[in-house]
């Protein structure tokens, strides 16, 4: 075996130390219980926005509302709601009582869900979901 340092020509060594650098995040900081219950934490958030957001698009009578019922079904984390929450609090603009409640109550599981979203300084949810 030759001694000499090797040639890297695909800068595949600055992955491996980068790789090393990754895993004392999951032996040291977090234990596997901790993990679980901080992913359990997470789903059952996205579960409570997700039936908030398919009980706002429940009596949407227009085709945008047949729309909006399609994406929420389908959406299968947290920033797929995010990311319909413009199309559905437009439509969600009349001015009775119940209307209000239902925008509020979003924007509430909103800025649970993204803290930072909204100037939260604390991490949210989503945040934890990552790992």
């Amino acid at each position: 075996m030759s001694t000499s340092p090797r040639i890297d020509l695909l800068g595949l060594s600055e992955l491996d130390s980068a790789l090393a650098d990754e895993s004392r995040l999951f032996t040291d900081d977090v234990s596997l219980p901790a993990a679980r219950a901080a992913r359990l934490d997470s789903r059952r958030a996205f579960v409570e926005m997700k039936q908030l957001f398919m009980q706002a698009v429940q009596n949407l009578e227009h085709r945008k509302g047949a729309w909006l019922r399609a994406q929420v079904r389908a959406a299968e984390d947290p920033v797929d709601l995010w990311l319909l929450r413009g199309p559905l609090l437009a439509t969600l603009r009349e001015d009775d009582a119940g209307t209000r409640a239902m925008r509020a109550a979003l924007y509430r599981s909103l800025d649970r869900t993204f803290p930072e979203a909204f100037g939260g300084a604390e991490a949210g949810l989503l945040a934890m979901q990552r790992f």
